[in-house]
């Protein structure tokens, strides 16, 4: 997985905190996309510091095959901002792969239990029949 990081009005010392926490967290992300080639799946962490409210707001993009999820969490600590975040982040992979299931399952059951070539021949002779 390609990470990339981008900052606004944040200081060097909150920037490496940012940093550390957030490379112990990425493993359940990581774990999540394991199906996917590594050079095939992106995640953009953007992290901004209001002044204004002494907040943090942490917006994570995951981008793979076909499709993309985002998560935006704000909150006055970095940790905790970086929790939200990935917790929002993991929920809506959860989802989307259970989805995929059940799409999957629901063809599976709903597939036609005839041979297409048969199935074609049967149509055939209703038509000339006719």
């Amino acid at each position: 997985m390609r990470i990339t990081r981008s900052y606004k009005n944040i200081s060097a010392m909150e920037q490496e905190l940012f940093d550390n926490y957030f490379d112990s967290k990425l493993k359940q992300l990581e774990t999540l996309v394991k199906k996917y080639p590594d050079d095939a799946v992106m995640l953009e962490a953007k992290m901004e510091k209001f002044d204004k409210h002494d907040a943090y707001d942490v917006e994570l993009i995951l981008t793979f095959p076909a499709n993309k999820i985002k998560s935006n969490e704000a909150s006055h600590t970095i940790m905790k901002a970086v929790d939200l975040a990935k917790d929002r982040l993991v929920i809506q992979l959860k989802k989307r792969k259970d989805q995929k299931k059940n799409e999957e399952l629901y063809v599976r059951r709903h597939s036609s239990i005839r041979k297409p070539e048969i199935h074609a021949k049967a149509v055939e002779e209703e038509f000339v029949e006719a």
